[in-house]
């Protein structure tokens, strides 16, 4: 009987197995089941763009249908990098042809605040300090210098940058960076960082150009906002709260520590990323090494530990030796300091040793900015003197940065292939500095922005008032027009158009135009302040800047307005020649007025070409029969050809 039950058993299995073998699946079949969740997200993936859900990261980007040749970086950009802070940091708008033109000289700069150039206006910065001089001297080039600067970030914002801006086709590479590596956006201290793996940080920023990502991150943002009583799940700002003490995460980070360490692992990680990737594309990089107001900035935290003095006892010693004439070891002691200060806001002396030894590691030139700023600052050490607060330079300082890589790139053969200008270096110094696109305006809303930040944590104690905000004292229509700006009232473009109006009224016509001038210079590409300015100077007869204006817009965008206007102001300048050149290009404009066709029929009739003003005044007439002037130089007109018959 056990004999028996145990065939049986060998004959169930026997069984089994075959029904296996004539089931058993094909290999598509397991092929299949692998790919049933990407497809599943693949089709998530294309609903959500479909439906345009979320931001779009795409880096370069047309901003308006006024300018459709021209590229912008995208203003959505800094949304990647700040996901738990809701007033994220703005972009430079510095356009660029999309199709590069062969005279084209193009130069990209890359940095955090100070390549931005706060606490002032894009003009003010040294990306633009060098684009105005670069256009003095090469005047037949095509400059382009577009600064992708923004403030807060660090190497992980950049190096992310670096891939499209390779596609562009740079001509040279420039790059002011290492101060926010702590304390910007998924730097190691910050209240945005996602711990210390650099891998981990760099995946997550390739995969936040998925709206799945986007969406799954909204998703969980949201259940913690639902638990938090936060029903975005963004960290809700504080009312007045700059930035910087908004992205301070761990506040205490000593000199060698762990997380010191792990912010220098970083820097030298994304830095060493970014110079291989323009090295294997053969772009040239020139990196500029980091300043600091070491001399007249106490350190923000100092605190004594069993290896370290604290930082501010080095500070005062350094002081002392200062006053005493000893300024090897003073400025070796402020330095010192500086790198002890556990509020990491400066970078330790440690990043401008890597920024020089990986410029070497891959034949990169090195700018050295912090030694042309010892170089002009008293004792050889930098303070207020080229400085408005712990490290962004003041204008004279963000002039100093641009002439320092200028000459950087004149010494390595980095400049543009057109013929050069032949002007002395101090010539065109005075011409740039006569001629600086920046009024009291800017620097008025620049000191606002100051005391704003220096009126605040980490330069006061948390909590306590902006006394700097509270104690200033309103002196005259442009600090109420700047108050206007700082607080969101008015824009930049609309405060320097607001007060370029006051100084018309008041018959101040060179005051009335640096306004506009100033915003000509930041926003190149757009004709509204040219119109703006060009209708104030003809209507006071002011027309030989009139005309100025009119050439430069008509170079840029010729339209209806710039022929028209350019007939007008020549009419009006008795060169009836060149008023109907441009006049008839306007009449074929479908925007085509009376008063273009009465200034046409003038413009011929100075000509002693009556029958076709006669023709001309005609048609002012039908677009305006009412016109008392038309219908008099009407009858004057037909008057004159019936005498002539």
């Amino acid at each position: 009987m056990k004999k028996q039950s145990t065939n049986y058993e060998k004959k169930i299995n026997r069984t089994t197995v075959n029904i296996k073998k004539e089931f058993k699946p094909p290999r598509w079949f397991y092929i299949i089941m692998i790919l049933i969740p990407f497809i599943f997200i693949f089709l998530i993936e294309l609903v959500l763009r479909i439906s345009n859900y979320g931001n779009e990261y795409q880096q370069f980007v047309v901003l308006s249908n006024y300018y459709p040749d021209k590229y912008f970086l995208n203003a959505d950009i800094p949304k990647k990098y700040f996901y738990n802070v809701k007033s994220v940091p703005s972009v430079i708008p510095d356009g660029f042809d999309i199709i590069k033109k062969e005279n084209a000289f193009r130069v990209f700069v890359l940095g955090e605040s100070s390549t931005a150039g706060w606490p002032y206006v894009p003009n003010a910065s040294f990306s633009r300090h060098l684009k105005r001089k670069l256009e003095l001297f090469y005047p037949e080039n095509t400059i382009e210098v577009i600064n992708c600067g923004m403030s807060a970030i660090n190497t992980y914002t950049i190096r992310d940058l670096v891939p499209e801006i390779i596609k562009q086709k740079p001509d040279l590479i420039l790059i002011y960076t290492g101060h926010n590596e702590y304390y910007g956006a998924l730097g190691v201290g910050s209240t945005e960082s996602l711990g210390k793996s650099r891998w981990l940080t760099n995946t997550y920023l390739w995969a936040r150009d998925f709206k799945t990502v986007q969406l799954l991150q909204n998703i969980i943002s949201g259940i913690y906002g639902w638990f938090s009583n936060n029903s975005d799940g963004l960290q809700e700002d504080k009312k007045n709260e700059t930035l910087m003490s908004r992205m301070i995460g761990e506040s205490l980070i000593e000199l060698n520590s762990d997380t010191y360490n792990a912010g220098i692992s970083q820097f030298e990680g994304n830095f060493d990323d970014i110079l291989s990737a323009f090295s294997e594309a053969k772009i040239p990089v020139l990196a500029g090494n980091l300043i600091s107001n070491v001399k007249d900035l106490k350190p923000f935290v100092s605190q004594k530990t069993e290896n370290f003095p604290a930082a501010e006892e080095v500070f005062n010693e350094a002081k002392e030796l200062l006053k005493q004439g000893n300024l090897k070891k003073a400025k070796e002691l402020f330095i010192y300091a500086k790198d002890l200060d556990a509020l990491r806001f400066r970078a330790p002396k440690q990043i401008n040793d890597l920024i020089k030894e990986l410029s070497k590691k891959y034949n990169y030139n090195f700018a050295n900015i912090d030694s042309a700023f010892n170089a002009h600052s008293p004792n050889g050490i930098v303070g207020y003197n080229l400085t408005v607060d712990h490290l962004h330079p003041n204008i004279e300082g963000y002039r100093l940065i641009a002439d320092e890589f200028y000459k950087s790139m004149v010494k390595h053969n980095l400049l543009p292939d057109g013929k050069k200008k032949f002007i002395s270096l101090n010539t065109a110094d005075s011409i740039l500095t006569a001629n600086f696109p920046f009024t009291r305006l800017d620097s008025t809303i620049a000191n606002m922005k100051l005391i704003q930040l220096t009126g605040q944590y980490p330069f006061t104690p948390k909590d306590t008032p902006n006394y700097l905000i509270r104690n200033y004292v309103y002196k005259d229509i442009v600090d109420t027009i700047s108050v206007d700006v700082i607080n969101k009232d008015i824009t930049w473009e609309s405060a320097h158009a607001k007060l370029s109006n006051y100084y018309l009224n008041k018959g101040e016509y060179a005051k009335c135009i640096e306004e506009m001038q100033a915003v000509i210079a930041e926003r190149p590409y757009y004709d509204i302040p040219y119109k703006n300015i060009i209708v104030k100077m003809v209507e006071t007869n002011q027309l030989d800047d009139g005309l100025k204006f009119l050439k430069k817009l008509h170079s840029i965008k010729p339209d209806y307005f710039s022929y028209k206007w350019l007939g007008q102001v020549y009419l009006k300048l008795n060169n009836s020649k060149d008023a109907i050149k441009y006049l008839l290009q306007a009449s074929t404009y479908k925007e085509v007025d009376y008063q273009t066709w009465y200034n046409l029929s003038g413009s011929y009739y100075l000509e002693g070409k009556t029958d076709s003003a006669f023709i001309y005044i005609q048609k002012s007439l039908n677009a305006k029969p009412g016109n008392k002037l038309a219908i008099n130089f009407y009858n004057q007109l037909r008057a004159q050809l019936q005498n002539k018959k």
